[in-house]
């Protein structure tokens, strides 16, 4: 039998095509796949929706993503903003904003602009700069967190959780019920209900309710 490859995928301007397994997806314009899709490849510039679940190899946005499913990927690049259920992969990148419906696992996020999780946050690293507007998540687990509030106009703006737990934590600006860690340090804003650490805590100029080590 004879080797088979794979189509691929392309959109310029308005069009709506069916899911299915393609090489690579190319979206440019206001395109929609109608379905679940699976491509080594993808990128959408504009406003572009996904009408299922995505599996990728490599996923970039420039403009507006939907993801009505969920989303899995080894890395993920996002310039503008992605609305999706779940996310599983190796990389993320956000340089604007993250609308998530479910969980994310990622080795590493990196975030410049904002999120809003309504799931779990299950990270190896986490490096976010809370540029654009206020962000929440349920909770976060990870190896290495550090939130940090910087924008150009020098407005703060704030992170929400209810459980943030990690090996070594730095957080700003964030309003959190639970701070759990090896090495925890809140530098400015932060409203923590309970730190509970094993190693370290510093509070540089944060309100906390409580904190004990554990």
């Amino acid at each position: 039998m004879g080797n088979y490859a794979m189509k691929d995928l392309k959109i310029v301007g308005d069009g709506t095509y069916p899911g299915g397994d393609y090489e690579r997806v190319a979206i440019t314009g206001n395109g929609i796949v109608s379905g679940n899709v699976v491509a080594k490849e993808a990128k959408f510039t504009g406003s572009c929706t996904v009408q299922g679940d995505a599996t990728f190899q490599y996923f970039k946005i420039t403009g507006q993503g939907d993801v009505e499913g969920d989303l899995i990927s080894e890395e993920v690049k996002v310039t503008g903003e992605l609305n999706v259920g779940s996310i599983r992969t190796e990389l993320l990148k956000i340089k604007g904003f993250l609308n998530s419906s479910g969980n994310i696992e990622v080795e590493e996020m990196n975030v410049k602009g904002g999120f809003d999780i309504e799931g779990s946050q299950n990270v190896g690293q986490l490096v976010v700069n809370l540029q654009m507007a206020p962000s929440a998540v349920t909770e976060i687990g990870g190896e290495e967190i550090l939130i940090k509030s910087k924008s150009l106009l020098n407005r703060k703006y704030r992170l929400e959780a209810d459980l943030i737990e990690g090996d070594t934590i730095y957080l700003e600006y964030t309003t959190a019920k639970v701070v759990r860690g090896n090495d925890i340090e809140l530098g400015p804003g932060c409203q923590i209900g309970l730190v509970e650490y094993r190693e370290n805590f510093e509070n540089r100029d944060s309100k906390v309710g409580e904190a004990k080590k554990i």
